[in-house]
């Protein structure tokens, strides 16, 4: 499937919300003061042999975590680093402009950051088209000591920090790794599949297709994770899930495999898969910032599955984005040792969100008893896993968790090849480990109910469900199409308020209001630039979608 140049333009100069949009006492200063100097400080970081990397990276397997970028370790700090310009009102103004050459991405990892309050720090492009939040001591506080900021596309980034003249004292950060992606992951050199990852093989099918309506709740559960540590970065699967509270406390399961370092800083991925089941494109802008390990047990590498059952038991620390909360899903699951065949839901290759469907789920028994081994259908196809599916949860016929992937030698050019998921019963005690750090049960069942089941909760808090689930594959026309951006909407819409969004090709949200809804009604979206868009109304629960191209 090959996107069109107009689209991978759109991604290109869309994909980050521009400082034009952000609320202007966000916009970095030096944005709104002409008379700032533009030549600032610049540091090179040391050539990346990326045909190197992906040589070393074509011979791992499964069990190993997809490995995406490189971290370089460095110091630069307000005092060691940049240019600090003192303004004539007596403020501060530093700047730093860092090159990684040849990265697909680059950002930087804080590792201390104490600013004062009206004080604030940016990251943007060396074009200004893409421009971070501000950042703060509230979203440094919020991590394990260690801070992310947004990922630029291309090769170079800058560092902006401003601080008033009246500050209750002098801000300290200190910036100890630069990312560098080496990886195509949002695929703007090579559109062929996708933005963010590239499956290696073409049996998978995207989550939002038809197959996957029975298990709409299931899939919205799974989120794709970014991670990095000890000079390395790397994508995994995972999947939120419910405890018996039902607080809504933020845990994600996956794979130990997938982090093992303290230092590691976490990224969460939601909503992320095409917005049509043939689609190349999808939303990729929904995303958490900073997450702690809770529990986590690991196995011996090299496949060798007698030692623990490989899982890890995140807690997301950042903010998750009002865009994603509609339609999370704390999932369901199931402690008992019990199982049945359901369906496995995972980002392969880093890709946007498959879901597969197993012949058969059986326990091996012996040593081996941790495990949920998985065999695949190869005729027809129903999908299967590869690297980067690696901490994806396996659901049983109820729709509840019974495992995440630790290894195994399917491929969709094997598909007789089998995977291995570790039991969520085998890690819910741990052989009874008096560590509750190497356990589930402290964490999903904290008041000790004894609950072995337990069923997933929508964000809203409303039980999940197929009898509760209403798809949100309904279309409705946009005319004409293409358009200056005045339009009529037709379809099955009930008389009343619906909210309207409206998304550019790369998922980023571009527009949002309450509309006035009937079966057919109009809008203007002529202030959006010539482009692809997707547009949702939603009402109630229902969701309908249609594509609109503008040109002028």
């Amino acid at each position: 499937m090959k996107k069109t140049l107009l689209s991978l333009f759109c991604v290109v100069f869309s994909l980050f919300a521009t400082y034009a949009q952000n609320d202007l006492t966000t916009v970095p200063y030096s944005f709104t003061h002409n008379s700032i100097a533009l030549n600032i400080d610049h540091v090179d970081m040391p050539a990346v042999d990326a045909d190197k990397l992906l040589a070393e990276d074509a011979v791992t397997e499964k069990g190993t975590p997809l490995r995406v970028g490189i971290v370089h370790s460095v110091d630069f700090t307000f005092e060691n680093s940049g240019r600090t310009d003192i303004l004539p009102d007596g403020s501060r103004l530093w700047r730093l402009a860092i090159t990684s050459p040849d990265a697909t991405l680059i950002s930087v990892i804080f590792s201390k950051f104490n600013i004062p309050e009206g004080a604030m720090l940016h990251v943007y492009s060396s074009d200004r088209t893409q421009v971070s939040q501000a950042y703060t001591n509230e979203d440094y506080a919020k991590t394990n000591g260690y801070m992310g900021t947004l990922d630029i596309v291309g090769d170079e980034i800058t560092l902006e920090y401003y601080e008033p003249a009246d500050a209750a004292f002098r801000g300290e950060i200190q910036i100890e790794r630069v990312s560098h992606i080496y990886r195509d992951i949002m695929h703007l050199k090579n559109a062929s599949k996708g933005y963010w990852g590239d499956a290696e093989g073409d049996c998978h099918i995207n989550a939002i297709c038809s197959d996957g309506d029975p298990w709409r709740d299931q899939i919205n559960s799974v989120v794709c994770i970014l991670i990095s540590e000890n000079g390395e970065s790397f994508m995994c699967s995972g999947a939120m899930i419910n405890n018996v509270r039902q607080d809504k406390t933020p845990y994600v399961l996956t794979a130990n495999h997938c982090s093992t370092a303290s230092n590691a800083v976490f990224r969460f991925l939601f909503d992320y898969q095409t917005h049509t089941c043939d689609g190349t494109s999808g939303y990729n802008s929904r995303i958490a910032y900073g997450g702690e390990v809770i529990a986590s047990a690991g196995y011996n590498g090299n496949n060798n599955l007698s030692s623990s059952s490989d899982f890890l038991l995140l807690k997301i620390t950042g903010e998750i984005p009002a865009s994603a909360q509609r339609n999370l899903v704390f999932a369901g699951w199931d402690a008992s040792g019990s199982s049945s065949v359901g369906i496995a839901v995972h980002h392969p290759g880093g890709d946007y969100k498959k879901i597969s469907f197993p012949r058969v789920v059986a326990s091996p028994g012996g040593t081996y008893n941790k495990y949920w081994i998985v065999g695949w259908y190869s005729n027809p196809n129903r999908g299967c896993t590869e690297q980067g599916s690696s901490g994806s949860p396996l659901f049983n016929a109820n729709g509840r968790i019974i495992g995440d992937l630790s290894t195994g030698s399917s491929a969709c050019d094997n598909m007789s090849g089998t995977d291995s998921y570790g039991k969520f019963s085998y890690s819910w005690t741990n052989s009874n480990n008096s560590n509750n750090a190497r356990k589930l049960k402290p964490w999903l069942d904290p008041d000790n109910t004894g609950a072995l089941s337990m069923p997933g909760m929508r964000y809203d808090g409303t039980p999940v469900g197929v009898e509760n689930y209403i798809t949100s594959d309904r279309t409705f026309i946009a005319s004409p199409n293409p358009s200056d951006g005045r339009i009529f909407l037709k379809g099955s819409f009930e008389q009343g308020n619906a909210l309207c969004n409206v998304y550019d090709a790369a998922g980023t949200l571009v527009h949002s209001s309450t509309v006035d809804a009937a079966p057919t009604f109009q809008m203007n979206l002529s202030n959006l630039s010539d482009g692809i868009y997707f547009m949702e109304i939603v009402q109630g629960k229902k969701v309908y979608n249609s594509k609109l191209v503008i040109v002028k």
